[in-house]
């Protein structure tokens, strides 16, 4: 299972994240996937997400096949109280 997070190169929010999880050493846990990329674009369409950043848990189906949601609430605040270092 993949932890993604989805940003742009136009937030600030997104750019603070980032640069607050690399400080605290936890960047390398989560994929970093621009919205404008191919495969942002894609995961932007397919779970409607509007707003960055934005939490997803990319994972296999029986299949293979990438399954992808965006993270409950609770996921998303472990990804800020880790940036925060809280």
């Amino acid at each position: 299972m993949d932890k993604v997070i989805i940003v742009s190169d136009e937030c600030v929010a997104c750019k603070t994240l980032v640069e607050k999880l690399q400080q605290k050493g936890s960047l390398e846990k989560y994929r970093v996937i621009n919205i404008k990329s191919p495969e942002g674009v894609e995961i932007v369409s397919k779970l409607g997400i509007k707003a960055v950043p934005e939490c997803i848990l990319i994972m296999k189906d029986k299949e293979g096949n990438d399954m992808a949601r965006v993270c409950t609430e609770e996921e998303t605040e472990e990804v800020l109280k880790e940036a925060s270092g809280s």
